[in-house]
């Protein structure tokens, strides 16, 4: 079943500036179809051609996401985000909960209060608790920690998992002969990579980047490691274009947002160059379909690799595609357990890598 609202900005009170519990979201494509889930061809492949690096950073995107959204921890937070958007809901407070004006009451309180007390009690849950009584601010302040979980766990902005790839119908375009290409186009996901940085040069009040801090211009502070420059003074860089990339972001939320190609290609240099998450789209698309056959029973016990592999084959074997990839998923079996092992990692860690490790 759809959401009933995907694009959501979900805040709430916070410890102080260096802990504000803030998170942002957004909708996107194909399963609840979607515009932008198949892309335009992309360029020749080459390791020196920027505008392949661009779209190798889309596609790897886009399969993040695909693996993410599977993440039984993902859903998990999708079903009690969406519990507590029916409860504000039924307020008729909602709405404004999806607003710019409600980001920027919010941050703006956040980036002006330290004390506890006065985050905890933020203007927003006065009101809530004035005209609906103290179950709403206490609604209110657990949805705040929510959001923060959401954040530690994910990095990225909040999207259901019910927007995504249909396995099944891709696999069946593909067997058809259909060209497809699996792209992102929207910076949500784009910037979801960012995640895959690791450790930071750079700090914002004494945090390491997050959603939550996408607004630059209510920093206090923003500091660079002094010994990290040293070591790989080139990094700086490509994070204050990472740091773009979170705040174009959230702002899409908003309204559309360019994305320059400088800042395409540092987000790519600072988060995969050097990964070699190559693998191809077909061989992708191919385990994910198993992995979904595997998983038909929503809450029961998987099906083992052994049980839906058959069915792979006979579907290769009835198009009559049988060279390429599809080739090698036919006849070399130990190969294909190990890509299947390979998605089965990517997706219970919510993380994306190299079929060939």
């Amino acid at each position: 079943m759809a959401p009933s609202s995907p694009r959501k900005c979900l805040f709430g009170p916070g410890k102080s500036r260096k802990n504000p519990l803030v998170q942002v979201g957004s909708n996107w494509c194909i399963g609840n179809v979607g515009p932008s889930c198949y892309d335009l061809p992309m360029a020749a492949k080459s390791d020196k051609n920027p505008v392949y690096d661009t779209d190798r950073l889309k596609r790897v995107a886009f399969w993040y996401w695909e693996y993410m959204r599977r993440n039984p921890l993902y859903r998990r937070y999708c079903a009690v985000i969406e519990r507590y958007d029916d409860y504000f809901k039924s307020l008729g407070v909602f709405e404004y909960m999806e607003s710019r004006e409600y980001l920027e009451e919010v941050t703006g309180y956040a980036s002006a209060h330290d004390d506890y007390h006065d985050l905890a009690y933020s203007p927003f849950r006065i009101r809530l608790e004035n005209e609906f009584g103290k179950e709403a601010g206490m609604k209110y302040f657990k949805y705040g920690f929510l959001s923060y979980g959401f954040e530690k766990h994910f990095g990225r902005i909040y999207k259901h998992y019910s927007f995504g790839l249909d396995t099944n119908a891709a696999l069946e375009k593909i067997l058809s002969g259909e060209d497809l290409t699996f792209s992102v186009k929207g910076p949500e996901d784009i910037s979801a990579l960012v995640k895959l940085n690791g450790s930071w040069m750079i700090s914002i009040d004494e945090m390491m980047p997050t959603n939550y801090l996408y607004n630059l211009e209510k920093s206090r502070s923003i500091t660079i490691d002094p010994k990290a420059i040293l070591n790989n003074p080139t990094k700086v860089g490509l994070e204050i274009h990472a740091l773009n990339m979170i705040n174009k972001a959230v702002e899409s939320l908003f309204g559309k947002q360019h994305i320059d190609e400088e800042t395409l290609q540092s987000v790519y240099k600072l988060s995969l160059s050097g990964k070699h998450i190559n693998s191809s789209d077909t061989m992708r698309l191919a385990m994910l379909w198993l992995w979904d056959k595997a998983h038909e029973q929503d809450g029961g016990k998987p099906e083992s690799f052994d049980a839906v592999y058959p069915l792979l084959k006979d579907k290769i074997n009835t198009s009559g595609m049988l060279d390429g990839a599809w080739e090698q998923i036919f006849t070399r079996r130990k190969r294909v357990a190990g890509y299947y092992a390979v998605t089965d990692f990517c997706i219970q860690n919510h993380t994306i890598r190299s079929f060939n490790k």
